[in-house]
């Protein structure tokens, strides 16, 4: 496995490193008017997870960005149609842990200069411990 200069995995990072990035280059706007919404794949480490009662709420990702050279955090919204998976089953976001690392498909949606953030399908991956 890749690491970087601070000695982190690169292979799950990259991927949401690439996403949040993007997320936060298209907040400062662009020449390009495309206000349909766009999904992208991140992965870092669980940093903040707010929900409420009903399960909705708010994730912050820590990822590397390689383009700033350190860690970054990313937040988007947890809806009622958010699906989780641990190990491949289906699970609730109350389910996560902090600290632990996730990949996830974003959607970014665009209306004139607002976007929002919302996760569409986390996937967690624990590490097998053996008894």
């Amino acid at each position: 496995m890749k690491t970087n200069a601070l000695n982190r995995p690169t292979s799950k990072t990259a991927v949401l490193a690439l996403v949040l990035t993007t997320i936060a280059l298209s907040a400062t706007g662009c020449s390009k008017k495309d206000d349909g919404p766009m999904v992208m794949t991140l992965e870092g480490k669980v940093e903040r997870l707010d929900l409420k009662a009903n399960g909705t709420g708010e994730l912050t990702v820590l990822y590397f960005s390689e383009k700033r050279n350190q860690d970054v955090a990313g937040t988007a919204s947890i809806t009622p149609e958010t699906e989780v998976l641990i190990d491949g089953v289906v699970a609730t976001a109350k389910e996560i842990r902090i600290g632990e690392r996730i990949r996830g498909d974003v959607r970014v949606d665009k209306k004139g200069d607002k976007k929002t953030q919302t996760v569409v399908k986390i996937y967690v991956n624990r590490p097998k411990t053996e008894g």
